[in-house]
């Protein structure tokens, strides 16, 4: 009976099964063209899953199915038809306008597409010489036609992965040296009351600069700020301005925007239409006796699809923002070219008072997948158009050295001598890693022991700014720059793990090994229910828990428990440190009332410092995940901020890592 049934199926997909393959083709085509643009704001993380899911499918189904067109079977019973799609094939090869490449090394493969262009085409033209030549006059000229489309838009799509090449835009780059007059803004900005179509122009505009500053060419602050402010730019509009630049490079890299908006690109559109018009008028005029006719219904699909994405992609170039300023203005295409907003948050403390013995962490333990889960249970997002960030942002953006400086120019400027706040400077320049979890740790600690209660907005921004720098080192460590060590931050979080649980127990020592902390025993239900609920660190659970354990710590309740810790090398691990600054800072707090914008300082110079030396990849890299706020902080710094190229270094040797006399407040 099974021998039957597979015989069954096998029959079954020798006669269905190419028509199959083709329809799954188109459905591709067409679920990347409506949803490829979610990337640009960031989107979900199942539909960016599932795009790349049908972004790696595309093609292997398109190459599968016109290999299988190459089968005498596939051609015969009835089905004669199906030779008829292989150049729809090699349309679906040349993909929708809104994606070209799903990663940046994509793009690098661009000589391997345009070797697979050769080929398929050949593929294609064997099966028409094949199949279709004795077909009739006018099928044979239809399928001549959307032939030649395929080649031009496989073609295209290979030429837009070159131009996205993150080695083309360093080479043109280096060989371009005048860039500020490569470009020239609109005028009269200032003095419209909604100008974001104008902002757009201007982004346009100063494009050249966003696609050297990618490519590696270092540029001076000082010819780009006079422009600026010859044009009254600055705040709000700003950050629109480098919010639409990136936007406009994300095109750059991963549509097929770099051709479609020259006159070759223009062209090509025309005659795709033109040819795919005239393929659908041939196909309806052509006899159709003796075809199947589900092969004609299918047909007819492929040729009206093809049809509508050509009538998509003219009106999506009509109406870009490359183009044409009357038709964008009615369209209001900014929408789209604006920058989520959104930035991700992770808060040791907040990790690590939560239950331990909860069912994700605890399966998450069994498969060795700790760190994954931590990041997807407990990170989080904050909206800076909610908090004061952004304003402080511009604010202390234009005296920050972002390239020499991690926090101590804005100490030395404070007045915090070295006498006083040693562990201020040295913790500022060390290894950014170890900074980082030093002063979030520190800033936790001060936040929730520090009674100014004066300063709400400027706490909140603080927090949210330490929660990034710390999302960062753990969810996209390629976004800083130098060793990132995860060793470092899984020692330091195991070790606070620890002493809660430490905390919990009453004072007894948890080895490192048994980390669980006792709780009531709960239901099926209520596990299941845990597992899907989200706990994001700028939410209101556990923040009596992250109070209790700042202040356990704060009163010298800390001790290193975990074997290796115990080590001459303990201190490496950060806490000690972290816990002695944020006494430091709990002490100063009375004799500096700035001493919040002096946390702020040291965090946003440590953002634009991370923000100036991370590599241009790295950057271009997170264009496909809706952008990084590091990385719209690093246009800033070229447009309102000092780049630090043209500055003298504040580097200070880093003193000696040695503990002071505690003074506990």
């Amino acid at each position: 009976m099974a021998v039957i049934e597979g015989g069954r199926l096998l029959q079954l997909w020798n006669e269905w099964g190419i028509q199959f393959l083709v329809l799954l083709s188109f459905t591709f085509q067409v679920f990347l063209l409506l949803f490829a643009g979610i990337r640009r704001r960031g989107g979900s993380t199942v539909m960016r899953l599932l795009l790349w899911l049908v972004y790696l499918l595309a093609d292997s189904t398109a190459i599968y199915a016109l290999g299988h067109l190459s089968v005498t079977s596939s051609t015969s019973r009835g089905h004669q038809l199906v030779a008829f799609w292989a150049p729809f094939l090699l349309v679906h090869l040349g993909g929708p306008d809104s994606i070209t490449a799903y990663a940046l090394e994509d793009s690098r493969l661009w000589l391997r597409h345009l070797l697979t262009l050769i080929v398929q085409a050949l593929a294609a033209a064997y099966v028409l010489h094949k199949y279709v030549a004795d077909s009739g006059i006018l099928l044979l000229r239809a399928a001549i036609m959307v032939f030649i489309v395929g080649v031009l838009k496989y073609g295209e799509r290979t030429w837009a992965l070159k131009h996205g090449s993150m080695g083309r835009i360093q080479s043109e780059s280096r060989s371009s040296h005048d860039i500020v007059s490569e470009f020239d803004m609109p005028n009269g900005l200032a003095d419209r009351r909604d100008n974001e179509e104008e902002l757009l122009i201007a982004a346009y505009s100063m494009f050249p600069i966003c696609v050297h500053l990618f490519g590696g060419t270092i540029i001076g602050p000082n010819d780009l700020n006079r422009l600026l402010r010859k044009y009254h730019l600055g705040g709000e509009d700003l950050h629109k301005l480098v919010e639409m630049e990136l936007s406009l490079m994300y095109d750059t890299l991963y549509t097929k925007a770099a051709v479609i908006h020259t006159w070759y690109g223009f062209c090509i559109r025309i005659i795709s239409l033109a040819l795919t018009i005239a393929v659908f008028l041939l196909f309806k005029s052509s006899n159709k006796l003796g075809y199947s006719r589900a092969d004609v219904a299918i047909t007819y699909v492929l040729v009206i699809g093809a049809l509508v994405m050509d009538i998509i992609s003219v009106c999506g170039i009509v109406g870009s923002s490359w183009i044409c300023l009357h038709i964008r203005r009615r369209l209001h295409v900014t929408r789209k070219r604006r920058w989520s907003g959104s930035i991700g948050q992770y808060n040791l403390l907040h990790l690590c008072t939560h239950d331990q013995t909860d069912l994700g962490s605890r399966l998450a333990e069994m498969v060795g997948l700790e760190d994954w889960w931590s990041r997807l249970h407990f990170s989080g997002t904050a909206d800076i158009s909610v908090t004061d960030l952004k304003d402080l942002l511009f604010k202390t953006l234009p005296d920050i050295d972002s390239r020499n400086s991690r926090g101590a120019n804005i100490l030395k400027n404070r007045g915090l001598s070295k006498d006083r706040a040693e562990w201020c400077h040295w913790s500022v320049n060390i290894d950014l890693d170890r900074s980082i979890l030093i002063w979030h740790i520190a800033t936790d600690i001060y936040l929730c022991r520090s009674k100014v209660k004066h300063a709400e907005k400027l706490a909140e921004a603080v927090k949210v700014l330490s929660n990034y720098m710390m999302f960062l080192l753990v969810a996209k460590p390629a976004m800083l720059p130098g060793l990132i060590r995860h060793a470092l931050y899984a020692q330091t979080r195991n070790n606070l793990y620890c002493n809660w649980s430490r905390h919990l127990s009453g004072g007894w020592v948890v080895p490192s090994h048994q980390l669980q902390v006792v709780s009531p025993k709960k239901s099926w239900l209520c596990m299941v229910k845990e597992l899907f609920h989200h706990e994001g660190p700028n939410g209101p659970c556990r923040i009596i828990q992250r109070e209790e354990l700042a202040r356990s710590m704060l009163k010298g309740e800390f001790s290193q428990v975990s074997g290796k810790a115990q080590t001459a090398g303990s201190r490496e691990f950060a806490i000690d440190y972290a816990i002695d600054l944020a006494a430091e800072l709990v002490i100063l707090e009375s004799s500096k009332p700035d001493l919040l914008e002096v946390i702020f300082g040291v965090w946003l110079e440590m953002l634009c410092y991370a923000a100036q030396n991370c590599s241009p990849d790295s950057h271009a890299r997170q264009l496909s995940n809706g952008s990084e706020f590091i990385t719209v902080v690093w246009l800033l710094i070229y447009h309102v901020g000092k780049s630090g190229d043209d500055s003298s270094s504040l580097d200070v040797p880093a003193p000696p890592m040695r503990r002071p006399t505690r003074s506990w407040p």
